[in-house]
């Protein structure tokens, strides 16, 4: 019997832009092509080859994906594919059919894309390869191909475009071993592995693979049609797997107890529960309050407990010395400072979350908030249902400068989402400076100083640690234009709220939208304020990022129970950011 192999390639970044993992909505560039050759069903072993740090430390995160050791020297690209070819005999006892070359910067690759490539190679055993071409000549072209009478004819002299001309562009090739293993090849040029009888595959428009920021658009538009978003993956659409055959027998039969306390949960999506119920050996319960919980009510309800899919409510060390058979935290969400990790940590308790999930809820409820602000929509509204007509004159966000402090997954979208608004100028401040995502959004890196002072607006999109605790005080808004409006959709204490109400108060600064508070549910003096609006910590509260979130945290609790490893586990850059007090 043979096997169908894919290896995936690509080279360390010689730049700041990191093509490999720069995310398209909200994955990383890379995920594209490896997930369409895991999914692809003619495809039976995936590989990555590369040397960049990034793409290694993601690509070993994804089940089933074989990494392929490369060596440090410098090889060429055609050492490069025989070296992986040398590993995979090596270590697989079929002999192999096909090799489909991917490389990892080409995100519009898909598995109906590789299956069709195959399945002529296999049908045609005339035909040496199969291999991606269109229009674009990118490079100079090495391989270009003429259609005429329902044929593709290789035109090697041809120089000059013409009509029904394409060119070879590299996204896949799909060729046999015997290419590589039955001669020697002396030439650089990935085109000499592939034979004389080359079958291109066409696309006839778009950009199909990432090299520079401004293709980024355009890849991103192709991907939303072909139905991805940033909450869904035509890849991710199978059903979640119940067996593992590194479950053990005690795993299978001892039953698990497991305690739901976020609300509401399995409401908007009661598939949730169904895929909890499938498993078996898990009973779960969920929070009989009804509300979020209080550390003592948590307290007293965790004993008994296997496994918790939390919210936000204090998993504090008092708390987590009281579960004494808790073994995994499955947060529903992405912010992690209700948890002491590091408290969990020492107990042996493992802690997962769902970084990627809220993200797009809680971005666009951001621009809902500017827009709020700018045209006072809250106020009118009050005054109509109080019987007064009275039309505010509002501003565009076409003529502000919008300042953001934090440019991670929910940052980033943010700079996408105003795109749309031409801004007069966008601002960003953040720890980890990515210039070249700066320059995609039409965004200027300054210092927070600088930002404070030239901002219309300010939106906040950091975690909550000991270096973002009261982040804006007085101190920081008297910096602050007189007509600035303030937004936190990110975690209560990162504005100090005693001093936003002196601000506000004095007008100071003009106006303030806030999602979320130091105490939960809000009940302080902004509320007497008409120039401060509110939401209930409602940003992820979406009904596709809200069932996707409770899903993905679920699915942690169902490889946790199977003996699988944990795909979203807390990050070490996590546990040490609260080593000290916040």
């Amino acid at each position: 019997m043979s096997i169908n192999v894919s290896i995936v390639i690509a080279k360390k970044e010689k730049t700041d832009f990191d093509r490999y993992t720069f995310p398209l909505l909200g994955r990383p560039v890379a995920y594209y092509p490896i997930h369409a050759a895991l999914h692809c069903s003619l495809i039976d072993k995936v590989f990555l080859y590369t040397d960049s740090p990034n793409l290694a430390s993601f690509g070993s995160k994804i089940k089933g994906l074989g990494l392929i050791p490369r060596e440090t020297s410098q090889l060429t690209l055609i050492e490069e594919i025989e070296k992986s070819l040398d590993f995979i005999l090596k270590n697989e006892q079929q002999k192999i059919n096909t090799i489909t070359l991917q490389f990892a910067n080409s995100p519009c690759i898909t598995n109906d894309l590789i299956f069709n490539a195959i399945s002529f190679l296999d049908d045609n055993p005339e035909y040496d390869s199969v291999v991606s071409g269109m229009r674009r000549g990118e490079f100079s072209p090495a391989r270009m191909f003429s259609y005429s009478d329902d044929e593709f004819i290789q035109d090697k002299n041809l120089l000059n475009y013409r009509e029904n001309v394409y060119f070879l562009d590299h996204r896949i090739m799909v060729f046999r071993p015997e290419q590589i293993t039955n001669k020697s090849i002396k030439s650089n040029y990935v085109e000499s592995i592939l034979g004389e009888k080359i079958h291109p595959i066409i696309q006839q428009e778009g950009v199909w693979d990432i090299d520079y920021p401004w293709q980024i658009p355009h890849v991103e538009k192709w991907l939303r049609q072909n139905q991805f978003t940033e909450t869904r993956s035509i890849y991710e659409e199978e059903k979640i797997r119940i067996g593992s055959s590194k479950k053990n027998e005690k795993t299978q039969t001892e039953e698990k107890r497991l305690l739901i306390t976020t609300v509401p949960f399995g409401e908007i999506d009661s598939k949730v529960l169904k895929m909890l119920e499938a498993v078996g050996h898990i009973k779960y319960t969920i929070n009989p309050l009804n509300r979020k919980l209080k550390e003592d009510e948590l307290r007293e309800m965790i004993p008994d407990y296997d496994l918790l899919i939390a919210g936000t409510e204090p998993i504090t060390k008092k708390v987590l010395e009281n579960a004494h058979k808790l073994k995994l935290i499955s947060r529903v969400g992405i912010g992690l400072d209700s948890v002491d990790l590091n408290a969990a940590r020492d107990l042996g308790i493992k802690v997962s979350y769902t970084p990627d999930a809220p993200s797009p809820a809680v971005a666009e409820l951001t621009i809902g908030h500017m827009l709020n602000l700018l045209r006072h929509i809250p106020s009118v509204d009050r005054n109509i249902r109080a019987g007064i007509w009275s039309r505010f004159q509002g501003q565009r966000l076409a003529n502000m400068t919008i300042g953001v402090i934090g440019t991670g997954r929910i940052g980033m979208r943010v700079l996408k989402h105003l795109q749309g608004f031409s801004p007069a100028k966008i601002l960003v401040n953040d720890l980890n400076i990515n210039k070249e995502l700066y320059k995609v959004y039409n965004a200027e890196y300054v210092e927070k100083e600088e930002l404070y002072a030239a901002s219309d607006i300010i939106t906040l999109h950091v975690p909550l640690t000991k270096t973002t605790k009261d982040l804006i005080g007085l101190e920081q808004i008297e910096l602050m234009k007189t007509s600035a409006l303030l937004i936190n959709t990110s975690r209560g204490g990162i504005i100090n709220e005693d001093d936003l109400f002196e601000a506000l108060s004095s007008n100071r600064i003009a106006g303030a939208a806030i999602d979320v508070f130091e105490s939960e549910p809000y009940a302080g003096n902004l509320v007497e304020l008409e120039n401060c609006y509110f939401t209930c910590h409602m940003g992820s509260m979406t009904t596709d990022c809200r069932a996707t979130m409770e899903i993905e945290a679920s699915k942690e609790v169902i490889r946790y129970v199977n003996g699988e490893d944990l795909l979203n586990s807390v990050p070490e850059a996590e546990y040490q950011s609260q080593l000290e007090e916040i």
